[in-house]
Protein backbone atom coordinates (compact mmCIF):
# COMPACT_ATOMS: atom_id res chain seq x y z
CA UNK A 1 0.00 0.00 0.00
CA UNK A 2 1.21 3.72 -0.85
CA UNK A 3 2.39 6.38 1.98
CA UNK A 4 -1.15 7.86 1.35
CA UNK A 5 -2.82 4.52 2.53
CA UNK A 6 -1.02 5.00 5.77
CA UNK A 7 -2.08 8.27 6.51
CA UNK A 8 -6.15 7.37 5.40
CA UNK A 9 -6.27 3.60 6.82
CA UNK A 10 -9.70 4.16 6.65
CA UNK A 11 -10.05 5.11 3.09
CA UNK A 12 -7.30 2.13 1.92
CA UNK A 13 -9.63 -0.46 3.82
CA UNK A 14 -12.78 1.41 1.88
CA UNK A 15 -10.99 0.87 -1.54
CA UNK A 16 -9.95 -2.77 -0.97
CA UNK A 17 -13.52 -3.43 0.16
CA UNK A 18 -14.88 -1.79 -3.28
CA UNK A 19 -12.17 -3.74 -5.63
CA UNK A 20 -12.51 -6.66 -3.68
CA UNK A 21 -16.03 -6.72 -4.79
CA UNK A 22 -15.15 -6.04 -8.31
CA UNK A 23 -16.49 -8.04 -11.50
CA UNK A 24 -12.66 -8.21 -12.86
CA UNK A 25 -11.98 -12.26 -11.20
CA UNK A 26 -7.85 -11.20 -11.25
CA UNK A 27 -8.28 -7.67 -9.53
CA UNK A 28 -10.81 -9.06 -7.13
CA UNK A 29 -8.66 -11.83 -5.67
CA UNK A 30 -5.40 -9.73 -5.68
CA UNK A 31 -7.67 -7.12 -3.37
CA UNK A 32 -8.89 -10.25 -1.54
CA UNK A 33 -5.47 -11.43 -0.69
CA UNK A 34 -4.22 -7.87 0.28
CA UNK A 35 -7.52 -7.19 2.59
CA UNK A 36 -7.06 -10.75 4.66
CA UNK A 37 -2.92 -9.80 5.24
CA UNK A 38 -4.28 -6.23 6.23
CA UNK A 39 -7.01 -6.80 8.30
CA UNK A 40 -6.36 -10.21 9.96
CA UNK A 41 -3.47 -9.57 11.96
CA UNK A 42 -1.17 -12.65 13.15
CA UNK A 43 -3.42 -13.92 16.44
CA UNK A 44 -1.56 -13.44 19.63
CA UNK A 45 -0.03 -16.37 21.88
CA UNK A 46 -1.66 -17.25 24.59
CA UNK A 47 -0.31 -18.84 27.83
CA UNK A 48 -0.12 -22.73 26.92
CA UNK A 49 -1.47 -23.72 30.15
CA UNK A 50 -4.74 -22.52 29.65
CA UNK A 51 -5.07 -24.97 26.75
CA UNK A 52 -7.35 -27.84 27.80
CA UNK A 53 -7.49 -26.90 31.46
CA UNK A 54 -11.02 -26.39 32.91
CA UNK A 55 -12.78 -24.80 35.48
CA UNK A 56 -15.96 -25.29 37.84
CA UNK A 57 -18.32 -22.45 36.51
CA UNK A 58 -22.15 -21.29 35.96
CA UNK A 59 -23.12 -22.64 33.03
CA UNK A 60 -26.45 -22.33 31.10
CA UNK A 61 -26.92 -26.15 30.17
CA UNK A 62 -27.45 -28.41 32.48
CA UNK A 63 -24.68 -29.21 34.83
CA UNK A 64 -23.96 -31.95 38.07
CA UNK A 65 -25.78 -29.58 40.33
CA UNK A 66 -28.08 -26.37 40.26
CA UNK A 67 -26.48 -23.27 41.10
CA UNK A 68 -28.78 -21.57 43.03
CA UNK A 69 -27.64 -18.17 43.75
CA UNK A 70 -27.24 -17.55 39.95
CA UNK A 71 -30.61 -18.96 39.55
CA UNK A 72 -32.72 -16.63 42.14
CA UNK A 73 -30.34 -13.65 40.24
CA UNK A 74 -32.38 -14.57 37.34
CA UNK A 75 -36.15 -14.50 38.60
CA UNK A 76 -36.91 -14.57 42.45
CA UNK A 77 -39.43 -17.40 41.10
CA UNK A 78 -37.66 -19.01 38.92
CA UNK A 79 -39.09 -21.54 35.87
CA UNK A 80 -36.78 -24.50 34.01
CA UNK A 81 -35.63 -21.59 31.62
CA UNK A 82 -34.04 -19.64 34.85
CA UNK A 83 -32.07 -22.00 35.93
CA UNK A 84 -28.73 -22.32 36.01
CA UNK A 85 -25.90 -25.20 36.57
CA UNK A 86 -22.62 -25.82 38.06
CA UNK A 87 -20.26 -27.53 35.61
CA UNK A 88 -16.75 -27.42 34.23
CA UNK A 89 -15.66 -24.92 31.07
CA UNK A 90 -12.56 -24.83 29.37
CA UNK A 91 -10.64 -21.68 30.45
CA UNK A 92 -11.11 -20.43 27.16
CA UNK A 93 -13.43 -17.80 24.96
CA UNK A 94 -16.10 -18.51 22.61
CA UNK A 95 -17.22 -15.53 21.14
CA UNK A 96 -19.83 -14.77 18.05
CA UNK A 97 -19.29 -11.56 16.26
CA UNK A 98 -23.09 -10.50 15.15
CA UNK A 99 -23.38 -8.26 12.13
CA UNK A 100 -26.25 -6.00 11.11
CA UNK A 101 -26.32 -6.38 6.83
CA UNK A 102 -29.50 -4.31 6.94
CA UNK A 103 -29.41 -1.56 3.98
CA UNK A 104 -26.18 -1.57 1.73
CA UNK A 105 -23.50 -3.55 3.27
CA UNK A 106 -20.92 -2.09 1.10
CA UNK A 107 -18.67 1.01 1.80
CA UNK A 108 -18.13 1.87 5.41
CA UNK A 109 -20.17 -0.79 7.02
CA UNK A 110 -18.86 -3.06 5.16
CA UNK A 111 -15.19 -1.75 6.49
CA UNK A 112 -15.93 -1.54 9.96
CA UNK A 113 -17.42 -5.22 9.38
CA UNK A 114 -13.95 -6.44 7.94
CA UNK A 115 -12.19 -4.37 10.51
CA UNK A 116 -13.94 -5.63 13.61
CA UNK A 117 -13.51 -9.88 12.21
CA UNK A 118 -9.71 -8.68 12.01
CA UNK A 119 -9.37 -7.38 15.70
CA UNK A 120 -11.38 -10.23 16.96
CA UNK A 121 -9.10 -12.54 15.07
CA UNK A 122 -6.25 -11.34 16.26
CA UNK A 123 -6.90 -11.80 19.53
CA UNK A 124 -7.56 -15.43 19.59
CA UNK A 125 -5.70 -17.26 21.63
CA UNK A 126 -5.29 -21.19 21.45
CA UNK A 127 -8.20 -23.22 21.71
CA UNK A 128 -10.49 -20.05 21.19
CA UNK A 129 -13.17 -19.77 19.09
CA UNK A 130 -14.80 -17.43 16.70
CA UNK A 131 -18.31 -17.33 14.81
CA UNK A 132 -19.66 -14.66 12.45
CA UNK A 133 -23.03 -14.20 11.94
CA UNK A 134 -25.04 -11.47 9.64
CA UNK A 135 -28.64 -10.84 10.26
CA UNK A 136 -31.10 -8.69 8.37
CA UNK A 137 -34.84 -10.03 8.03
CA UNK A 138 -32.61 -13.28 7.93
CA UNK A 139 -30.01 -14.24 9.92
CA UNK A 140 -26.91 -16.58 8.30
CA UNK A 141 -24.14 -18.13 9.74
CA UNK A 142 -21.02 -16.57 7.82
CA UNK A 143 -18.63 -18.63 10.36
CA UNK A 144 -19.75 -21.56 12.64
CA UNK A 145 -18.25 -21.04 15.74
CA UNK A 146 -16.61 -24.86 15.58
CA UNK A 147 -14.73 -23.77 12.40
CA UNK A 148 -11.49 -25.19 11.99
CA UNK A 149 -10.94 -22.81 8.67
CA UNK A 150 -8.40 -20.07 9.35
CA UNK A 151 -10.63 -16.96 10.77
CA UNK A 152 -9.58 -14.68 6.90
CA UNK A 153 -12.03 -17.25 5.60
CA UNK A 154 -14.84 -15.27 6.82
CA UNK A 155 -13.69 -12.44 4.82
CA UNK A 156 -14.56 -13.77 1.39
CA UNK A 157 -18.40 -14.27 2.93
CA UNK A 158 -18.36 -10.23 4.20
CA UNK A 159 -17.19 -9.38 0.82
CA UNK A 160 -20.19 -11.48 -0.94
CA UNK A 161 -22.84 -10.49 1.53
CA UNK A 162 -25.62 -8.77 0.63
CA UNK A 163 -27.91 -8.42 2.91
CA UNK A 164 -31.71 -7.07 2.67
CA UNK A 165 -33.61 -3.63 3.93
CA UNK A 166 -35.56 -4.69 6.94
CA UNK A 167 -33.67 -5.37 10.73
CA UNK A 168 -34.30 -8.25 12.87
CA UNK A 169 -32.01 -7.97 15.68
CA UNK A 170 -33.58 -10.54 17.77
CA UNK A 171 -33.20 -12.93 15.21
CA UNK A 172 -29.33 -12.68 15.00
CA UNK A 173 -29.36 -12.50 18.80
CA UNK A 174 -31.09 -16.14 18.60
CA UNK A 175 -28.45 -17.36 15.81
CA UNK A 176 -26.06 -16.35 17.62
CA UNK A 177 -26.61 -17.91 21.04
CA UNK A 178 -27.72 -21.07 18.47
CA UNK A 179 -23.84 -20.60 18.10
CA UNK A 180 -22.38 -20.69 21.32
CA UNK A 181 -25.11 -23.31 22.77
CA UNK A 182 -22.71 -26.14 22.74
CA UNK A 183 -19.44 -24.14 23.74
CA UNK A 184 -17.35 -24.99 26.93
CA UNK A 185 -15.39 -22.20 27.10
CA UNK A 186 -15.65 -20.35 30.16
CA UNK A 187 -16.51 -16.81 28.33
CA UNK A 188 -18.92 -17.28 26.07
CA UNK A 189 -19.95 -13.84 24.37
CA UNK A 190 -21.94 -11.91 21.75
CA UNK A 191 -20.23 -8.79 20.37
CA UNK A 192 -23.07 -6.76 18.20
CA UNK A 193 -22.27 -4.50 15.72
CA UNK A 194 -25.34 -2.04 15.39
CA UNK A 195 -26.84 1.29 14.96
CA UNK A 196 -29.68 -0.81 17.64
CA UNK A 197 -32.61 -0.10 15.48
CA UNK A 198 -35.00 -2.87 14.75
CA UNK A 199 -37.93 -2.91 12.53
CA UNK A 200 -39.16 -6.81 12.35
CA UNK A 201 -39.74 -8.79 14.74
CA UNK A 202 -39.29 -8.95 18.55
CA UNK A 203 -37.94 -6.44 20.83
CA UNK A 204 -33.85 -7.90 21.16
CA UNK A 205 -33.38 -6.32 24.45
CA UNK A 206 -35.42 -9.28 26.26
CA UNK A 207 -33.67 -11.74 24.32
CA UNK A 208 -30.05 -10.37 25.40
CA UNK A 209 -31.55 -10.44 29.07
CA UNK A 210 -32.56 -13.85 28.88
CA UNK A 211 -29.11 -15.18 26.88
CA UNK A 212 -27.18 -16.74 29.73
CA UNK A 213 -24.26 -15.28 27.90
CA UNK A 214 -22.51 -11.85 27.71
CA UNK A 215 -24.16 -9.81 25.08
CA UNK A 216 -21.90 -6.02 23.99
CA UNK A 217 -22.22 -3.91 22.02
CA UNK A 218 -20.57 -1.71 19.23
CA UNK A 219 -22.05 1.07 18.15
CA UNK A 220 -21.65 2.25 14.22
CA UNK A 221 -23.88 5.82 14.77
CA UNK A 222 -23.12 8.32 16.78
CA UNK A 223 -26.79 9.70 17.82
CA UNK A 224 -28.89 10.10 20.86
CA UNK A 225 -31.58 7.54 20.05
CA UNK A 226 -28.49 5.04 18.86
CA UNK A 227 -26.47 5.32 22.46
CA UNK A 228 -29.45 4.44 24.28
CA UNK A 229 -30.43 1.61 22.13
CA UNK A 230 -27.05 0.12 22.19
CA UNK A 231 -26.56 1.07 25.98
CA UNK A 232 -29.78 -0.88 26.86
CA UNK A 233 -29.15 -3.90 24.61
CA UNK A 234 -25.62 -4.18 26.41
CA UNK A 235 -26.90 -3.64 29.99
CA UNK A 236 -29.32 -6.11 29.46
CA UNK A 237 -27.22 -9.17 28.09
CA UNK A 238 -24.20 -7.31 31.00
CA UNK A 239 -22.28 -6.51 28.39
CA UNK A 240 -20.14 -2.95 27.58
CA UNK A 241 -21.00 -0.68 24.77
CA UNK A 242 -18.37 1.05 22.69
CA UNK A 243 -18.31 3.30 19.70
CA UNK A 244 -17.16 2.27 16.47
CA UNK A 245 -17.10 4.48 14.12
CA UNK A 246 -14.46 4.45 11.96
CA UNK A 247 -13.16 0.82 10.17
CA UNK A 248 -9.58 2.32 11.96
CA UNK A 249 -11.22 2.21 15.44
CA UNK A 250 -11.81 -1.69 15.90
CA UNK A 251 -9.15 -2.76 17.52
CA UNK A 252 -9.48 -0.29 20.53
CA UNK A 253 -13.39 -0.86 20.47
CA UNK A 254 -13.26 -4.99 20.71
CA UNK A 255 -10.80 -4.09 23.53
CA UNK A 256 -12.93 -1.80 25.30
CA UNK A 257 -15.94 -4.24 25.22
CA UNK A 258 -14.09 -7.83 25.76
CA UNK A 259 -13.24 -8.76 29.45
Amino acid sequence: MSDRSVEDPDGAVDLLADLARATDPTLRAAARRLAARLVIRAPRLGREERRGTTKLATVHREGPDVDLDATLERSPRPTEGDLRWRGWRSSTRATVLLVDASGSVAGRPLSTALTTAGALAAGLRPGDELGVVAFWSRAVVLRPRSSVRPASSVLDALFDLRGGSTTDLALGLRTALAQLRDARAAEREIVVLTDGAWNEGEDPVPVAARAGVTVSVLRTVDSAEAVAACSRLAGAGGGRHAALLRASDAPAAVAAVLR
